[in-house]
C-alpha cells in the first residue's frame, strides 16, 4: 500500500469520508481512555493496519484530532494525547529547530504583503538589525490547512543582503528561515524566542476574523548565524486561542 495513497471515492460512503470516519473513531478512544492521557498513540503505519487504509488517510484523522487539541505531534516521539476534551487553542510544543521545522510543514502560509521597510530604532533593537538600515517585510497569516482555521499573522523581517531570496518565498511552503540558510554563509546556531502579550492591532485582528479589542500573544523569533540575524518573525496569535509548553528538565550532575 503506498505511503501517499489519496483518499479516493471508494472511501467515501454515505457516513462521509473514510478519515471522518477514522477520526471518530480514534476521538472517541482518547475521550474512553483508550488512549489514555499522556500516553503516544500507535503509529501512522499501525493505524493505517487496522484501518486499512493508506497513512494519507491516517494523517488526516490525526490532523483533526491536533486541531482540537487532543494530541500533539512530535517528529521522531509520535502523537501524544495532551486533552480528553476538545480545545479551541493553537498550542506550540518544540524543544528544537527541526521540531519548528515540522510546525511550518504541518501547517499553511499565505502571503499577503511584500515590501521593503527601513528599520527605526525600536524595530531595530526588536528584529536585530541596525537603525536606518532596508530590510524586507514579508506579512501573512498561518492556516491549519488550506481551508482550515487562521493560526497566527506572521510578519517575517529579512535583512536586504537576502533580496535575491525574497522572489523564492513566494512559492516556498515551510520555514523561511530553512530557504534562508540554504542562501546564507553561515549556518544557524540559535533561535531567540520572546513571548509577549500585548493588544492585537486592529488592522491584523480583522485577518483572523477577531473583534476590536482583542489581545494577542506575540512571539517574536530570531535566528542567528555567525554573520548576524538570518530573519526575525512576529507570530501575532490571538491570546484566548494558544498556548505555549515548554519542556524543562533537571540537569544530569556531572560525572565524578
Amino acid at each position: 500500500m503506498s505511503d501517499e495513497t489519496p483518499t479516493t471515492e471508494a472511501d467515501n460512503t454515505a457516513d462521509g469520508p473514510r478519515y471522518a470516519r477514522i477520526q471518530k473513531v480514534l476521538e472517541e478512544r482518547v475521550i474512553e481512555g483508550t488512549y489514555p492521557l499522556g500516553s503516544l498513540m500507535p503509529t501512522e503505519i499501525e493505524l493505517a493496519t487496522e484501518f486499512a487504509t493508506s497513512r494519507f488517510t491516517i494523517r488526516e484523522a490525526l490532523r483533526y484530532l491536533r486541531e482540537h487539541g487532543y494530541v500533539e505531534r512530535r517528529q521522531g516521539v509520535g502523537t501524544r494525547v495532551v486533552s480528553v476534551r476538545p480545545q479551541s487553542t493553537f498550542q506550540q510544543s518544540f524543544r528544537s529547530l527541526e521540531e519548528l521545522f515540522q510546525v511550518a510543514v504541518e501547517t499553511w502560509f499565505v502571503i499577503l504583503d511584500k515590501a521593503r521597510v527601513t528599520l527605526s530604532p525600536d524595530l531595530a533593537e526588536l528584529v536585530g538589525g541596525l537603525a536606518g538600515e532596508e530590510w524586507f517585510v514579508i506579512s501573512g497569516v498561518r492556516w491549519t490547512a488550506p481551508g482550515g482555521k487562521p493560526i497566527c499573522f506572521v510578519q517575517s523581517y529579512i535583512p536586504a543582503r537576502f533580496e535575491h531570496v525574497v522572489p523564492l518565498l513566494e512559492n516556498h511552503q515551510g520555514p523561511f528561515f530553512s530557504l534562508l540558510e540554504r542562501h546564507s554563509d553561515g549556518k544557524i546556531e540559535e533561535a531567540v524566542q520572546e513571548i509577549r502579550a500585548l493588544p492585537m492591532p486592529p488592522e491584523i485582528g480583522r485577518h483572523l476574523g477577531l473583534k476590536p479589542g482583542a489581545w494577542s500573544l506575540q512571539l517574536l523569533r530570531r535566528y542567528l548565524t555567525d554573520s548576524g540575524v538570518l530573519i526575525a518573525s512576529f507570530n501575532w496569535h490571538p491570546a484566548d486561542q494558544m498556548s505555549y509548553v515548554m519542556h524543562i528538565h533537571r540537569a544530569k550532575p556531572a560525572p565524578e
